[in-house]
């Protein structure tokens, strides 16, 4: 946090000496040219900017043909775009990019499924982007207030996760301004979330991604393993697999001592948290909602269930918190989402409950 707050005072300085006081948007790359001081300053910016170290929103413009994009989503094609992003409310960032749908499910059921950012290294305005230069963009399955409800759910939903453990992805809430070149769809702003990659999640951890499918729950770490089980309890997210490596990511330590891959969980938005009405649950498990918890982890040593239902525990104020200071979630979607919370956690406070929710309904 305290190089954050020191980037951000050496840009205003920087500003402040290189911009005049007119209110006029500045151009970065015209800027870093003109200016050794404010290039002397980018490039400081530019190596140490974390992307995702940081709960303000970014503003952003895309400019894309996103009715060819509608059009072709099923078919995984790169297709040109402009991103712009702003810097301090006063310095635009532009660059060519290509950005193609992604994802499995919202391809169908979304009218602009979540799509891919691919930054061309050389140009990239931060080290992270020049090192991690595909980024993964979730937005609004389809227009209208409800998708952005179940866009900020599905966002809120990571955050929960971040405070869990450290194996998970962490998200960045953006204002996207989206210019349709293909003359489809009027201008509009709305929001999206960008994920940091997975190669930067293995980074942060000294470790490397692993694709191997049928690779056993317990012979996992065990315990990102349980984590991620009430993790997906809690958030009521039965759409996933280990050994079909189906929305798991699975990391293995570059340390010879560790020998089990880490679990790491994604894509969300088939969680009850979010409750979206394309979500159904898996037909075997005999439920009817989305909403309606299941507990699908394998059977374990109560002592591991109960180590991690502590540190759930002992989060829960920092959950709550989460939904407390949002000021973006309609009234009815946050207190649906604070009484979900409060279901899960009187299963996880009550011996009883949990032992009849959680340790007696394992695999």
């Amino acid at each position: 946090m305290r190089n954050s707050l020191k980037i951000i005072f050496a840009i205003s300085c920087t500003l402040t000496s290189v911009i005049n006081a007119s209110g006029q948007v500045y151009d970065f790359d015209s800027l870093v040219d003109n200016s050794s001081n404010f290039k002397a300053i980018a490039k400081i910016i530019g190596d140490t900017t974390d992307l995702f170290n940081s709960n303000i929103i970014l503003e952003v413009t895309l400019e894309s043909d996103f009715k060819n994009l509608v059009k072709r989503k099923l078919e995984d094609e790169y297709q040109e775009a402009i991103f712009r992003m702003m810097i301090n409310d006063t310095i635009q960032v532009s660059r060519k990019i290509k950005i193609r749908p992604r994802g499995h499910m919202r391809k169908n059921s979304c009218q602009i499924p979540p799509i891919k950012l691919n930054f061309t290294k050389k140009e990239a305005f931060l080290k992270q982007i020049g090192e991690f230069d595909k980024m993964k963009m979730v937005l609004d399955c389809k227009r209208g207030d409800a998708y952005q409800q179940y866009l900020f759910s599905e966002y809120y939903a990571y955050k929960i996760q971040n405070i869990i453990t450290d194996y998970s992805l962490r998200v960045r809430l953006l204002q996207v301004k989206y210019i349709d070149t293909g003359g489809k769809y009027k201008e509009s702003t709305r929001y999206a979330f960008i994920l940091e990659s997975i190669q930067q999640l293995a980074q942060r951890h000294n470790a490397v991604r692993i694709e191997t499918k049928n690779i056993r729950d317990l012979n996992t770490d065990r315990k990102t393993l349980v984590d991620a089980y009430l993790f997906q309890y809690l958030i009521g997210n039965c759409d996933w697999s280990i050994p079909g490596m189906h929305n798991i990511y699975m990391l293995k330590s570059n340390d010879s001592s560790i020998v089990t891959p880490f679990v790491v969980p994604y894509d969300l938005d088939y969680a009850g948290i979010v409750n979206a009405t394309y979500a159904v649950p898996p037909e075997l498990l005999g439920t009817e909602s989305v909403r309606e918890r299941v507990y699908r982890g394998v059977c374990l040593p109560e002592s591991d269930l109960y180590n991690s239902a502590e540190l759930f525990i002992n989060k829960k104020e920092q959950i709550y918190e989460v939904y407390e200071n949002d000021t973006l979630m309609s009234k009815n979607n946050k207190r649906s989402t604070i009484n979900y919370l409060d279901e899960f956690f009187k299963i996880l406070e009550n011996k009883k409950s949990f032992s009849r929710n959680i340790i007696e309904s394992c695999r």
